[in-house]
């Protein structure tokens, strides 16, 4: 590994890059006693409205935590399919929503990430610390808990820059030596994570999973790196 001794900093976003959104399907069809294609359906509304609701809070600069905001959108994203709910089956589906099941290459990336040198990874994630803890109970990822800087620490969330500011101070806390923002690597799934890391003077790995190329419009900002899988930010670290 190059680079002269620095320390980097691996930032992880959680939801869409470790964990796979789309595996509370199987759920929602249990819970719901619906079929595949209503649930696939109810799924992409679910995560449309709960992004849409966090850029909408941060436009009018009012925070709500993440438990509250996905709560809220499943229920508009149920409303809107005409499905009658309770609080009760809210809480059965946020408690699945807390058991997301890890991509495939997730736990042995961390794994071969955790043997390189000046090398520090921290779990940079909207999920509040309990949503957070639960989705990353499992053996594999357990031990990813030990840093984590989250929304509810910034009271805001991504893309604003007050969240990526806040990282860069988080890391450099008790640190033995300066960590600028360029040395911290945002790794995540989301084009809007992404040019909100750029926007901010980090860098950005962003994770094709679906190998469609960069299309996003937003803003100027572009990923540093794109890789398809984890295992190939192993690789790209590797070469730092």
């Amino acid at each position: 590994m190059s680079g002269g001794g620095y320390m980097h900093v691996l930032a992880f976003d959680i939801y869409g890059t470790i964990l796979d959104t789309n595996t509370i399907n199987v759920g929602l069809q249990s819970l719901l006693d619906i079929g595949e294609q209503k649930s696939t359906e109810i799924c992409l509304l679910w995560r449309r409205y709960q992004l849409e609701y966090t850029w909408r809070l941060n436009s009018m600069g009012i925070y709500e935590p993440f438990d509250v905001v996905t709560s809220r959108a499943i229920e508009h994203a149920l409303a809107e399919h005409g499905i009658k709910f309770d609080e009760r089956k809210i809480v059965q589906i946020m408690a699945a929503y807390n058991r997301l099941q890890e991509f495939d290459d997730a736990a042995p990336a961390m794994q071969e990430l955790r043997k390189l040198p000046n090398i520090e990874i921290v779990i940079f994630s909207n999920g509040t610390e309990d949503m957070v803890t639960k989705a990353l109970q499992v053996d594999s990822l357990s031990t990813l808990t030990k840093r984590m800087f989250l929304a509810d620490a910034a009271q805001t969330y991504k893309p604003s820059r007050a969240i990526y500011d806040g990282l860069v101070r988080h890391v450099n806390e008790g640190a033995s030596q300066p960590v600028a923002a360029d040395h911290v690597w945002l790794v995540s799934g989301n084009p809007f994570d992404v040019t909100g890391a750029r926007s901010a003077g980090l860098q950005a790995i962003w994770v094709d999973r679906s190998s469609s190329g960069w299309i996003d419009r937003a803003s100027r900002f572009e990923p540093t790196k794109v890789v398809q899988s984890l295992g190939e930010v192993v690789e790209f670290v590797r070469s730092l």
